[in-house]
């Protein structure tokens, strides 16, 4: 007996029923496969180790929901300490920016006492001799509104470049370094931008 597939339209060709649906799983397969690479990638971003003595801490951003993460150190896989962030977060980054230790930066939007409309900060946050995770600097802004930021850990000290919004609508790429009890300016990158521009100049080492 002689079975017959039945054919069906697939971007204006033809395709025989068994092999429609070994296209439609193998596309499957890419799709959980593209999914489970992102998730990991994502991850990664969010965790970094740190020594501390003769201690390796794992530093992560666990996401709750859009309003709600936590900064979380992990010692030997046990949860050591944790400071929630109860706002969108954008950014989290870290780096030797004090010199001496290791910061963790976490790029958050909120509101403050001074400037009531919700907009990008930067806040950063040390570790204690005693690994805690404690606060080091509560920016409620830079030079200019703040639109993302990086640590370039190629330099020692760590510096923090910044892109900032220009009164015109045009972008700035700026950088800052730790001084004492916050960020000081160096000096602008670049000024008068596209946010495509400075978002390169921000990637650079």
């Amino acid at each position: 007996m002689i079975l017959k597939c039945r054919l069906r339209q697939i971007k204006g060709g033809c395709i025989s029923f068994p092999f429609y649906h070994i296209f439609m799983r193998t596309k499957l397969y890419f799709i959980i496969l593209l999914t489970i690479n992102l998730l990991s990638c994502n991850k990664d971003k969010n965790t970094f180790i740190v020594k501390s003595g003769d201690k390796d801490l794992t530093i992560n951003l666990h996401t709750y929901s859009d309003t709600l993460s936590a900064i979380e150190l992990r010692i030997d896989d046990s949860l050591h300490s944790s400071w929630p962030l109860r706002y969108p977060v954008y950014q989290f980054d870290h780096g030797n920016i004090t010199g001496d230790k290791t910061v963790i930066a976490v790029g958050v939007i909120k509101p403050t006492r001074f400037d009531p409309k919700p907009d990008k900060r930067l806040f950063l946050f040390k570790i204690t001799d005693d690994n805690y995770i404690r606060p080091l600097w509560l920016g409620s802004r830079v030079a200019q509104p703040l639109e993302d930021f990086k640590v370039i850990n190629s330099l020692e000290p760590a510096l923090i470049r910044t892109i900032e919004r220009e009164q015109d609508g045009t972008f700035l790429v700026a950088k800052y370094k730790w001084r004492g009890f916050g960020l000081e300016f160096i000096d602008y990158i670049r000024r008068g931008i596209s946010l495509e521009e400075a978002q390169k100049l921000l990637q650079k080492g």
